[in-house]
């Protein structure tokens, strides 16, 4: 029986807290959205929606940070090859794919905190007030919110991409999962 070539425990540990955060990441964006502003709401109601951006907010700056840990470990650590059995057009595919997971991933935080420092709102780290860097403006601030639901969208289209590459590689028995698998032999 051949061993499979793994990722180191910090990758994987990595990879699947970082994974947890963007799954609520995600479902939170598409719920808060859809909240009542304050000013939709009858006198003496109160919208939650506040509290949840600041959530998603705190959120993505603490995922960006692991996502940057992630980036520079990944460039001081190989990545485990993939078994010889897999094509060569397969193997490009995962690249690409891979390249566009961790662009997008960058992306997202990048965009969603520069649609946060244009906002007439301050910009909150877990309950800490951030610096402003840049004067409220509210065109900037639609576009980069453009910007930053257009990447939510594709984001979402590499990730179904990739669990489903992923499920296919389980079903087949190709090794591939064991790489980033959390148990260990």
């Amino acid at each position: 029986m051949t061993t499979t070539a793994r990722y180191d425990r910090v990758q994987v540990i990595l990879h699947w807290i970082i994974a947890a955060i963007i799954f609520f990441m995600i479902a939170l964006g598409l719920y808060m959205v859809e909240l009542p502003k304050q000013s939709e709401l009858p006198p003496g109601e109160e919208s939650v929606r506040a509290f949840y951006f600041l959530l998603h907010k705190s959120m993505g700056i603490t995922v960006a940070m692991l996502i940057l840990l992630r980036v520079v470990w990944r460039l001081t650590h190989k990545a485990p090859p993939l078994p010889d059995t897999i094509s060569k057009w397969q193997q490009r595919t995962a690249g690409a794919v891979h390249g566009l997971l961790y662009a997008v991933m960058l992306a997202m935080p990048i965009t969603g905190y520069m649609q946060s420092i244009f906002s007439k709102y301050d910009t909150k780290f877990w309950g800490i007030v951030l610096p402003r860097v840049a004067d409220a403006d509210k065109a900037t601030r639609e576009n980069f919110s453009e910007i930053h639901e257009i990447l939510a969208f594709l984001f979402i289209t590499i990730i179904v991409i990739h669990i489903v590459a992923a499920v296919k590689h389980r079903i087949a028995g190709t090794g591939i999962t064991e790489r980033m698998s959390l148990k260990r032999d």
